[in-house]
């Protein structure tokens, strides 16, 4: 039978302590995907449950990942090389990480986007194929969002798998300080991230003596990558590299706005972060299942540009650059309400009540 359990509406049920061991196959190929992968540990073993995470490594072969399909590829072969040992229940961090997998049971899939949400076109047509009989054969899905959710049971073969809408929780921030940058933001892949039209309107909507601080990528990195792409970098511009975790955080309380250019969001983890610090959040509409997207429009209509341009953005970011300490406080406060359904104690019962019968029962 069909099991859907979204956000802030999952029954409660008993849960189950002494378990054998859950083996977590992460990818792990960013900073966000490592600390959700983290989380979910720690959401099992506090549930009761013993769980090891095996991360997979790619090696020399990691220099290969140029193209969707090809990336594909080599990420899903290191994730059938890093399970290739695990015995019993299993969970897959990403859809990727289980495309090459042999049949396993129970066995969950986790992840944030669906392939038939990103990846589109012939580049990730086999991709798609595969990713329906991953989802017909696997014993649970734990979509990070609704959004994700209705395109996997979607992709999948009736019957429909059990899915726990499971999205990874968001920390509360630290206090919010003064003296930070006037705008942050996160560019793992700065033309996926939107650099270039983020750049576009921070040339003009800078204010005077304005710096703009970007974490997620090296600087020599970055700036080779937006040369190749025509993308001249405007005054104020500080990348950051890949900073820790805490000193991450620390950024994005101290900075009067966090902003977001991204073509494509397969969830927001990032924007969530600035939410949960109180940061302010100027953001285009990115498309895919972003979740930051909607809390950020019931916030403060004004962030959120009507369109991905750089007048919409120039118009957002002057708005977020211009609230005053009394409205900061005001969106501060109402931000913490809206993510009251994304912490980790909430999620944690989730895992307790509806992820752990369904993978230790057999």
């Amino acid at each position: 039978m069909q099991r859907l359990y979204a956000a802030g509406h999952a029954p409660i049920l008993p849960g189950l302590a002494g378990a054998p061991d859950i083996v977590l196959v992460s990818l792990g190929t960013t900073m966000g995907l490592r600390e959700a992968d983290a989380a979910l540990a720690r959401q099992i073993t506090a549930a009761g449950a013993t769980c090891r995470v095996v991360r997979a490594t790619m090696g020399a072969s990691g220099a290969l990942r140029r193209r969707m399909a090809l990336t594909d590829v080599i990420e899903g072969l290191a994730a059938l090389r890093a399970a290739r040992s695990v015995a019993g229940a299993v969970i897959y961090s990403s859809v990727t990480a289980a495309l090459l997998q042999p049949a396993r049971v129970p066995a969950a899939v986790r992840f944030d986007a669906t392939a038939a949400l990103n990846r589109p076109g012939p580049g990730g047509a086999w991709q798609r194929r595969r990713e329906r009989s991953v989802f017909a054969r696997a014993s649970l899905l734990l979509p990070w969002s609704e959004e994700a959710q209705r395109s996997a049971l979607a992709a999948a073969s009736p019957p429909a798998p059990a899915s726990v809408v499971l999205p990874p929780p968001v920390p509360f921030g630290p206090a919010r300080r003064i003296g930070g940058p006037d705008v942050v933001a996160y560019a793992g892949d700065p033309l996926k991230r939107g650099m270039d039209l983020l750049y576009e309107a921070w040339r003009t909507a800078r204010p005077e003596g304005g710096r703009l601080a970007v974490a997620g990528l090296e600087p020599g990195e970055a700036m080779r990558r937006l040369a190749r792409a025509g993308v001249s970098e405007p005054p104020g511009v500080e990348w950051m590299g890949e900073v820790p975790r805490e000193r991450w955080l620390a950024t994005v309380a101290s900075a009067r706005v966090f902003v977001n250019a991204s073509r494509h969001e397969d969830w927001g983890l990032a924007q969530m972060e600035a939410l949960s610090a109180g940061t302010p959040l100027v953001t285009v509409p990115s498309s895919g299942a972003n979740v930051a997207l909607p809390l950020a429009a019931a916030l403060a209509p004004d962030l959120v540009a009507s369109e991905r341009s750089p007048p919409a953005l120039i118009r957002a970011l002057r708005a977020g650059l211009a609230l005053d300490d009394a409205a900061r406080e005001r969106y501060a406060a109402a931000a913490q309400r809206l993510l009251e359904p994304y912490r980790d104690e909430a999620l944690r019962r989730r895992v307790a009540d509806h992820v752990l019968p369904v993978l230790l029962s057999r």
